[in-house]
């Protein structure tokens, strides 16, 4: 799960839907990794594009960090 990452979304009042379009990808699949639901986490282009377009404020180590 990304805590972080999830607490920033609320934040920066960022959607699911918002980062699925990002990544060519249904939100419900950005959510499931998100709230750790898949255990496979971000791939590191996709979180890079994340942190790039939507929090460009936010630490990478931050915002990526696994709990």
């Amino acid at each position: 799960m990304y805590e972080n990452l999830l607490e920033a979304m609320k934040v920066e009042k960022v959607t699911f839907l918002q980062m699925g379009e990002l990544l060519d990808c249904r939100y419900q699949t950005v959510s499931d990794v998100a709230n750790g639901v898949t255990k496979k986490g971000f791939y590191y282009e996709d979180a890079c594009k994340i942190q790039k377009v939507f929090f460009p404020k936010y630490n990478m180590e931050y915002l990526f960090k696994r709990k």
